[in-house]
């Protein structure tokens, strides 16, 4: 396989190159002949020749037309491979024909968003294995309590199972990175872990909530604009202590003070 096709740091490519890193991230996926897989980021293809000789069907998104062009070449004779050019940010996952596997080697810088739009579209993901920074896999599977655990801890905990799974180094990335990465593992839940009717409010509550990390609850939410100042000094009646801070907060009581907050608002 070459890899002439210089990485273009406009799209923040470092490709895997480890095969025992791709052995583990198949296998963390358990993919077997009955899955079909998304692969997201496909690069050189280092992976996907594994997901493809492994999974029922794969899909691979790649937004690099050289890229593109070069895995459409060497990859033509797996039949159960379908590579598509395009944006992944963009891409209508809803529209997807059944359940998939997300893998994928994340670019750092749009990790976030990109597990924000398939956590959208969770009615057509069974699980995602993601190759990540190892600061943010960190974050994703943090418990609360410690420094780590924050507003992406509790947006990804609300409707999947995440866990860090292990540790990359750098070296197995050409170019190499300056940080190590790690994988991640999300499982979609069936139901949220905990109660939620208005999404959009418990995004801004929770972000409120952690904008001011070293405050009181009752002193972050208070210049949030979320709560009036009868909603503050009625905080308590939530069942939650508004003199803590959020990061001891789980992602239940964050649903419990959303949902304060929604009927507080209807009687206001």
């Amino acid at each position: 396989m070459s890899n002439s096709i210089p990485p273009k740091k406009s799209l923040g490519q470092n490709f895997l190159t480890d095969e025992s890193v791709c052995e583990r991230i198949v296998d963390a996926a358990d993919v077997g002949p009955q899955d079909s897989v998304l692969e997201i980021g496909p690069g050189h293809g280092v992976l996907t020749r594994r997901l493809a000789a492994c999974a029922g069907h794969v899909t691979a998104i790649e937004l690099d037309e050289r890229l593109f062009g070069k895995l459409s070449r060497e990859l033509a004779h797996h039949e159960n491979l379908e590579i598509i050019q395009g944006d992944a940010l963009k891409f209508p996952y809803e529209d997807l024909p059944g359940k998939v596997k997300v893998v994928a080697n994340l670019p750092y810088y749009i990790s976030t968003p990109i597990i924000s739009r398939l956590i959208e579209a969770r009615k057509k993901v069974s699980l995602m294995v993601l190759m990540l920074q190892k600061e943010v896999a960190e974050r994703i599977a943090a418990p609360p309590g410690g420094k780590d655990y924050g507003y992406l801890s509790v947006m990804v905990q609300l409707y999947t199972e995440a866990e860090s799974l292990f540790v990359v180094p750098a070296e197995a990335f050409d170019p190499v990175p300056k940080v190590d990465s790690a994988v991640a593992r999300l499982i979609v839940r069936g139901a949220p872990v905990a109660y939620c009717r208005d999404f959009a409010l418990f995004e801004r509550v929770v972000s409120a909530s952690f904008s001011q990390r070293r405050k009181t609850l009752k002193n972050s939410l208070k210049g949030s604009g979320l709560f009036t100042d009868e909603g503050v000094a009625r905080l308590a009646d939530s069942g939650i202590d508004p003199i803590r801070r959020a990061e001891t907060l789980s992602v239940a009581e964050f649903a419990a003070l959303t949902e304060f907050l929604f009927e507080f608002r209807k009687v206001a």
